[in-house]
């Protein structure tokens, strides 16, 4: 489900209803130079491609080449992975008060607080 141009009380509910259903939602708008974008996957697998890191010597226990690790660009292997998308209302009901939502609070654009 794609929604744009809704208001923030139609998106949380949209978005209730594909989560507990399982339907990918995805919203977005844009006001001028800011916009927003939202996405709840749900649970999503996917398979990420990454090159094999080559074995270090066997003569070689010590030093800056033991540490060094090497990657084999003809060598890749297939890593599955897992996410877990949250729902919007819990994207939306961040605490912004406290130690823990400082670091978050330098990670986050301002255009964030657009929406909000």
């Amino acid at each position: 489900v794609c929604l744009t141009c809704c208001s923030r009380e139609s998106m949380v509910r949209i978005n209730q209803i594909c989560h507990k259903n399982g339907i990918k939602f995805f919203t977005g708008d844009v006001f001028g130079y800011h916009g927003y974008m939202f996405a709840d996957l749900g649970e999503h697998e996917f398979v990420e491609e990454k090159p094999k890191v080559a074995k270090a010597s066997a003569g070689v226990e010590d030093g800056p080449e033991a540490k060094r690790a090497r990657l084999d660009p003809a060598e890749t292997t297939m890593v599955k992975k897992r996410l877990e998308f949250c729902q919007l209302q819990d994207a939306l009901a961040v605490e912004w008060r406290g130690e823990k939502a400082a670091a978050a609070l330098r990670r986050t654009a301002p255009d964030y607080f657009l929406l909000q």
